[in-house]
């Protein structure tokens, strides 16, 4: 299969999307910019959340409705009802996510990122199908698996140069193979802005389905690239959720220009989602801290308003291991807060939690 980008180096595809590319851009970078320069338990409570607002967005993409909540409690292991398929898939793609944004900005795109992204495959420096080892190579390897690497990869080039010399054609990827054609497509967008070739790079997943039955690895691919390219320093952007709440709907059926307009687009709405979370969990921090008002500076109130912030659930009992204090410390401090609690999120009398979700 073959996906050919070139026509959008040409001047008339490139009016086309000149403005949604700078809407794209303008928005990712204020979003990274608020981010980076937001109290620590914002940034980290919306980080945390478009974890969740993201797996979520997934699985409605696929066409599978999972609550939120249901999503928040089941990682608590506080189920209020019995768990799903869907919710156990939602669970995974939150793995995924969480994954990739703990790793370095460039992880995805070597060989343990890849098989995260696209399944086992082979590992970089690893013989192409059909072309024989080195005895030697594998005598000489060392048991650490990096090192393995780069002994595979420099023997390789050594066959490669020699094939040069007597005159071999150069070794290809299989055309057939969705995975090695959406590579480089990758490759291809070296000299384009990053924002464009996360577009492309997401518009050939679509296109390529280089990884079947792991369609919500596109957009995290995507996401990891404007990591990788450091248009996205601060956070990982939710382009899933981006997906489901941008104007534009992808079509395969569309012209390539098109597509990629509408996920500039989605894009853009990923991060004016979650720019629109930062200021909902700003506002409700400064609601509930006007009950802190007039506390002794002893007091863990506020303490307990930034735990609310910074993850998305808090029970009694968490909240007491997190604060170094009794429950019924906790239970009277919630107690204190009086409206401006959270809202209670199992609806029940026992092994009760509240949060900001």
């Amino acid at each position: 299969m073959v996906y050919d980008f070139d026509t959008i180096r040409l001047p008339a595809a490139w009016r086309g999307l000149t403005d949604p590319l700078e809407a794209a851009s303008d928005a990712l970078v204020r979003l990274d910019e608020r981010l980076a320069r937001a109290e620590p338990v914002l940034a980290d409570g919306a980080r945390v959340r478009a974890h969740l607002f993201d797996a979520q967005a997934a699985l409605h993409l696929d066409g599978e409705l999972v609550a939120l909540e249901d999503l928040v409690l089941h990682e608590a292991a506080m189920d209020v009802r019995r768990p799903t398929l869907a919710l156990g898939r939602a669970v995974a793609v939150l793995a995924d996510r969480r994954r990739l944004a703990a790793a370095p900005p460039g992880w995805a795109f070597s060989g343990p990122g890849w098989a995260l992204l696209a399944g086992p495959g082979p590992e970089p420096g690893a013989p192409e199908a059909g072309e024989e080892g080195d005895p030697a190579e594998a005598a000489a390897e060392e048991p650490d698996p990096d090192f393995a690497v780069i002994d595979r990869l420099l023997a390789r080039t050594r066959r490669t140069l020699a094939d040069y010399e007597a005159g071999a054609p150069a070794p290809r990827p299989a055309a057939d193979d969705p995975a090695a054609a959406w590579r480089r497509v990758i490759d291809g967008t070296r000299d384009l802005p990053a924002v464009l070739a996360a577009a492309i790079a997401l518009d050939a997943w679509l296109v390529l389905d280089p990884a079947p039955r792991r369609g919500h690895r596109g957009p995290l691919a995507a996401a990891a690239l404007l990591r990788a390219r450091a248009k996205a320093n601060a956070h990982l952007p939710a382009l899933a959720l981006g997906l489901r709440d941008s104007r534009a709907r992808w079509s395969r059926a569309l012209p390539l220009t098109d597509r990629l307009a509408g996920l500039l687009d989605a894009i853009e709405a990923s991060a004016r989602l979650m720019g629109r979370d930062l200021d909902r969990l700003a506002l409700a921090r400064e609601v509930m801290l006007r009950a802190c008002t007039g506390r002794r500076r002893t007091s863990r109130l506020p303490q307990l308003v930034d735990l609310f912030v910074g993850t998305p659930l808090v029970t009694v009992a968490s909240a007491a291991r997190a604060l170094s204090v009794s429950p019924q410390a906790v239970e009277a401090m919630l107690a204190e807060l009086g409206s401006a609690r959270p809202r209670e999120l199992t609806e029940r009398r026992r092994y009760r939690a509240w949060g900001i979700v």
